[in-house]
């Protein structure tokens, strides 16, 4: 009875530190810049990539609508910019980056299309 009291007692004191972990991807960069190289696989590469990009473009929105319009953006990919294109300079800058391709697919991308696609720059 006592153990369980104590199982109880640690899921309680758990709880606060669980309840903001957010998840993330298992998947590694360097995993994720095969798929993109595999011309099978490429739909795969894009639909991360699109939702990437639009997770990124939605925070920013709502930060603003939140009244946070100071709040920086992570990136900034043109309207025009081709998925193709946005694929080929995420593929280039992780092989510019085999430092990264042991990390999670989402910080490196993150970092990728930060360093592709920089806001205020003119592209």
């Amino acid at each position: 009875m006592k153990r369980l009291f104590l199982l109880g007692l640690a899921s309680l004191l758990a709880a606060p530190t669980l309840a903001h972990a957010q998840r993330i991807s298992p998947m590694k960069a360097g995993t994720f810049g095969q798929i993109c190289t595999q011309k099978a696989k490429v739909g795969v590469c894009d639909a991360y990539l699109s939702g990437m990009i639009d997770a990124g473009t939605l925070s920013k929105i709502n930060d603003t609508n939140l009244g946070d319009a100071n709040a920086p953006a992570g990136f900034c990919v043109p309207a025009a910019e081709t998925t193709p294109a946005i694929r080929g300079k995420v593929v280039s800058w992780l092989k510019q980056h085999s430092d990264t391709l042991g990390k999670p697919v989402g910080e490196s991308v993150f970092l990728a299309l930060h360093d592709a696609y920089p806001c205020g720059a003119k592209k």
